[in-house]
């Protein structure tokens, strides 16, 4: 008779009605939430945008609040109903199990929109922060002519944390620059430069730092002596600013205004040799290599030894000084590298001439009269993570096949 009744009954029908409006409800904000973040990943929405989403999901909770409010009236009012189907214990009996069945029912509905509300609430805040952290790296990006200068060192110094040890070796060091930043990250750095006048300068700079251990010496593939090429900047306002970043143990073609007018002799060691001799580490985390053209022959001078990371200096063959000469073109180091189970890199370049600057990976072919940096990696995790940084500071690049 009460299941009769409460099949029949209007009260009870209108329960059941606003209980599958308020999960309606509920879909419908996790439906806009869900919305909102794949939003986010893909056009990065104005602030805008975002605050009128919130505006939206306010409204359909508030909605929602409301009607899980009536859904109680309406449960205390079946309740009245059952009491008056019956008046046996088994009848009162099923009207509580009813009415706390009900009653559960739309507390756990409230936690739900509780929990949905906290959840939009986060998801509009984190996708603020991603656009304003976007909007201020762009800017960055745009305005800051030192940080296109510094970005490729900047991550060698994030690397840090991601390496398993702490020594880091810097070839081609000229004043220190590298050096110095390295050091501030927490290096142990090992530093080389051939120019005995720079050397000087280098070893003034940073000696006092117990962490900095400085050598006058040129590496490449083999023990010899070789001539290091002198550039001079004949440029009447001296473009080049310090013409010995310029200086190299081969005969390159150079861009206009720079000419090599000496050549000084240089001993020339292996980091192999270097390692057996105890001269270095066994363990290096990090090898930054800048000899300006000599790259290759510096990493064919490694042997059997490998390290986490190693950075090297390429030219474009229709970069100005990599049209004759050069040993440093991309597709040359990545080869090399190939076959010492380098698997992964990341390319950070520059067009001559054009002040942007971005990224690609994975791929040995150099942009037209383009130069830079390349990392490569043999832990895929390291990799991870200096991908990571490159994506959040400059504008990737995308070959379309």
């Amino acid at each position: 008779m009460i299941k009769n009744f409460l099949a029949k009954n209007k009260a009870i029908q209108r329960t059941k009605q606003l209980k599958d409006l308020v999960l309606e409800k509920l879909d419908l904000i996790k439906l806009t939430v869900d919305q909102l973040a794949e939003e986010g990943q893909k056009n990065k929405p104005s602030t805008n945008i975002l605050l009128e989403t919130q505006r939206n999901t306010d409204v359909l909770l508030e909605n929602s609040a409301f009607l899980l409010q009536y859904s109680v009236e309406m449960a205390r009012a079946a309740q009245h109903m059952i009491s008056l189907a019956g008046d046996n214990a088994n009848a009162n009996h099923k009207q509580e199990t009813l009415y706390e069945n009900l009653k559960n029912q739309v507390e756990y509905l409230k936690l739900q929109t509780d929990d949905l509300k906290l959840q939009g609430e986060l998801a509009v805040k984190s996708l603020t922060r991603i656009h304003e952290d976007v909007n201020k790296n762009q800017s960055k990006l745009i305005t800051d002519p030192k940080y296109f200068q510094d970005i490729d060192i900047e991550l060698m110094a994030y690397l840090y944390s991601y390496l398993p040890n702490n020594f880091a070796i810097d070839i081609g060091a000229n004043k220190g620059d590298v050096s110095s930043r390295l050091l501030q990250a927490g290096y142990h750095v090992y530093a080389f430069e051939p120019f005995l006048p720079v050397f000087e300068k280098l070893n003034a700079r940073l000696s006092d730092n117990s962490n900095f251990h400085a050598f006058a010496l040129a590496l490449g593939s083999a023990k010899e002596t070789r001539d290091l090429h002198i550039a001079t900047d004949h440029t009447e306002s001296q473009v080049y600013e310090e013409s010995t970043y310029y200086n190299s143990l081969i005969q390159h073609s150079l861009s206009e205004g720079l000419e090599f007018t000496d050549v000084v002799p240089v001993e020339v060691r292996t980091l192999e040799s270097l390692h057996n001799s105890l001269e270095l580490p066994k363990e290096i985390g990090l090898v930054k290599i800048d000899t300006e053209g000599f790259d290759l022959e510096v990493i064919r001078g490694m042997g059997s030894y490998n390290y986490p990371v190693v950075v090297a200096e390429f030219w474009d063959a229709n970069f100005p000084f990599g049209r004759s000469g050069a040993l440093n073109h991309l597709q040359d180091l990545v080869a090399e590298m190939r076959i010492r189970n380098y698997q992964w890199h990341i390319v950070i370049y520059r067009v001559w001439g054009i002040h942007d600057i971005s990224y690609y990976c994975n791929s040995s072919y150099s942009i037209d009269n383009s130069w830079g940096n390349v990392f490569f990696f043999q832990d895929y995790q390291v990799f991870s993570q200096a991908l990571k940084w490159c994506s959040s500071v400059m504008p990737p690049t995308y070959f379309a096949t």
